[in-house]
């Protein structure tokens, strides 16, 4: 929702107050300049930050290792006490830290110089006269080229010096009324004059070479301070860097109107009766319009897997929200193509640690690798799989485990078992996929109630219909003969069968092509109807990807467990080879979950063209900030 408000300019600051208070606001438009204290203040600890590459996270290892953020409080009633407390408490680390910034660029400045110069006395190297009195010579003149090959100057006398590879320096020396000539001579061969040294070249390699030693121990030791300093550091410049930031935001709302500031901002709907009375003394002017900025409201386990929605994008305002399904069928597919109990386990307590110490993001991409292990813990028990090994293999449970391997004969890697595996595999891909359009349907009936039935509803009832069809093809033996035989899995007549699904998935065609043809050309509408059959096909074979992956993982676990035969030396072989299994498998299990999810599922419904709401104190990671 985005409110204008109206108030009188002297309570510019009382309103910044107000929104500072209530946190869950956006600004937007901003007119005013910050204060020039928080204004300064803010562009101050921004450049520190960038010029140190200071991280507003935690790092994977560093959590593993246990390290933990704890955010700093900044109080206050108004905005300059607010501004003292993030002085007195953390701006003093960003003022220690640019110190010993200072320190290293000016370290590197003059090492560079250096360098630079050591540079252009490289073609000098073992001339070890004084060239001073060169430029001293009234009546002759001495001249210094740098070339890629040998050059002779033949009107006067030169010699070359070989420098190195396809470089060679040129002195040349003749009569002062002879310089224009060489000069000429010289460019025209595209020889570079270089400007000879005063003193011996030599001797001043030697120095500058030493000089440019000290400088680099004295760089290199100032650069693990400040490494060592920015460590030590970065969570109180974080904090004071979220602050500022958020302090100069706050006070820069308000467009001057003669005695009054006009302040737009947006707020959930959810929040409106709650910004009412915390600004019920404030005119609003402008009425109430409708923004396309949603939060992603999910419960406690479910808000871990909005990394996987957003990166379709953010749901619009009529679209359905699929992260709570997400949360489910994605950790399925994982543990479906990743079935093993002790590699599960192992994702799982790795997830885990990186939950319980992470943050922000990578507290969410914790609790998905701990979910995904947890499948494929679950679908290793069920499958007797524990690295590779029959769970038979675990002392004391493994009587008990063995019980619970309901799965055991599809991994067996018989004809039988992997058509079945391929079956189950389709079977799960079209309850999924059905769930799809069925979301399309359900959403498009929020805006447009004849889209849904006349377009969406027949897409969803000919997919169903499809695969009734399909499965009777398959239990008449592919005689294409839908009234005899009985349908494969369900085993429904085929005559009863094919009498409701022929004639209902008839109509859904009819009726989409006769809604599709009022917007479009029978042309087009029937090229886009063929493309929709063979979407159906495609994307539904797609699903054998799940059984494919099973299948490969106990491939994979069979050939690497065949080193036990090796003896004691298999034991590393056994360990790292679960180790490469468990990353490389586990990645491409991921990509291949996300794939489903992204090609065969979010393409039938999911546009995300929303973007999210973050109020002005959303996300700080490193602040609290009370107005008191």
């Amino acid at each position: 929702m985005i409110l204008t408000l109206a108030s009188d300019i002297q309570k510019r600051e009382e309103i910044s107050k107000r929104l500072l208070k209530f946190g869950r606001v956006k600004i937007i438009e901003k007119y005013a300049n910050a204060p020039q204290e928080i204004e300064e203040a803010a562009n101050f600890v921004i450049n520190v930050a960038e010029r140190a590459e200071i991280r507003p996270e935690l790092g994977y290892t560093e959590i593993i290792q246990g390290k933990t953020i704890k955010k700093f409080v900044f109080k206050g009633s108004n905005l300059n006490e607010i501004l003292n407390d993030v002085k007195q408490n953390v701006l003093g680390a960003a003022y220690k830290l640019n110190e010993k910034l200072q320190e290293l660029e000016k370290a590197e400045s003059e090492l560079t110089n250096l360098k630079n110069e050591y540079t252009k006395l490289l073609p000098f190297k073992g001339v070890s006269t004084d060239l001073t009195f060169i430029s001293n010579l009234k009546r002759f003149v001495v001249k210094f080229y740098l070339s890629k090959e040998p050059v002779t100057f033949e009107c006067c006398l030169s010699s070359v010096l070989e420098r190195g590879k396809d470089e060679y320096l040129i002195v040349v020396s003749a009569e002062a009324n002879k310089a224009r000539e060489i000069e000429q001579i010289a460019y025209s061969k595209g020889l570079v004059e270089l400007q000879p040294p005063s003193g011996s070249p030599e001797a001043n390699l030697k120095e500058i070479s030493k000089r440019i030693d000290d400088l680099q121990r004295n760089f290199l030791k100032l650069n693990e301070e400040v490494k060592e300093l920015k460590l030590s550091l970065e969570h109180e410049i974080n904090a004071a860097l979220e602050s500022l930031q958020v302090l100069k935001e706050v006070s820069e709302i308000g467009k001057p109107e003669g005695r009054f500031i006009i302040s737009k901002v947006e707020i959930l709907r959810s929040d409106i009766q709650r910004f009412y009375n915390n600004f019920k003394d404030i005119a609003i002017i402008g009425g109430l319009s409708d923004a396309d900025e949603v939060e992603l409201k999910n419960p406690m386990y479910m808000k871990n897997f909005d990394p996987l929605t957003e990166t379709q994008g953010i749901p619009g305002p009529y679209e359905i929200d699929p992260t709570p399904i997400i949360s489910i069928i994605f950790p399925f597919f994982f543990g479906f193509m990743f079935p093993d109990m002790g590699q599960g386990l192992v994702l799982f307590i790795l997830g885990f640690i990186i939950y319980m110490k992470g943050w922000k993001n990578k507290k969410k991409w914790g609790a998905m690798l701990a979910s995904f292990g947890a499948a494929a813990t679950i679908m290793g028990l069920l499958s007797g799989e524990v690295f590779g090994f029959y769970v038979s293999s675990i002392p004391i449970l493994g009587s008990f485990l063995e019980r619970l391997a309901v799965l055991r004969s599809f991994s067996s890697l018989s004809t039988e078992a992997i058509i079945t595996m391929l079956s189950v595999a389709i079977l799960i891909g079209i309850f999924h996929l059905t769930s799809g359009y069925f979301l399309d349907f359900k959403q498009t009936l929020r805006k447009d109630k004849e889209a849904a039935f006349f377009e969406k509803l027949p897409i969803l009832i000919a997919y169903i219909g499809a695969v009734f069809i399909g499965l009777s093809i398959i239990g008449s033996n592919y005689s294409f003969n839908l009234f005899t035989g009985r349908a494969a899995l369900i085993g429904v007549p085929n005559r009863i069968l094919s009498s409701i699904t022929v004639p209902v998935t008839a109509i859904s065609v009819f009726l989409f092509l006769f809604y599709t043809v009022k917007k479009e050309n029978p042309l087009d509408a029937s090229i886009q109807f063929m493309f929709i059959i063979i979407e159906f096909l495609a994307n539904t074979i797609s699903y054998s990807r799940l059984a494919i992956l099973f299948l490969v993982h106990i491939v994979l676990m069979k050939t690497l467990n065949e080193t036990v035969a090796m003896g004691a030396v298999s034991l590393p072989l056994l360990i790292f080879g679960n180790l490469g299994i468990m990353a490389l498998e586990g990645l491409i299990v991921y990509i291949q979950s996300l794939r489903l999810h992204v090609y065969e599922w979010f393409t039938k419904f999911y546009m995300g063209n929303g973007t999210r709401f973050k109020g002005i104190t959303d996300g700080l990671t490193h602040a609290l900030i009370y107005v008191l």
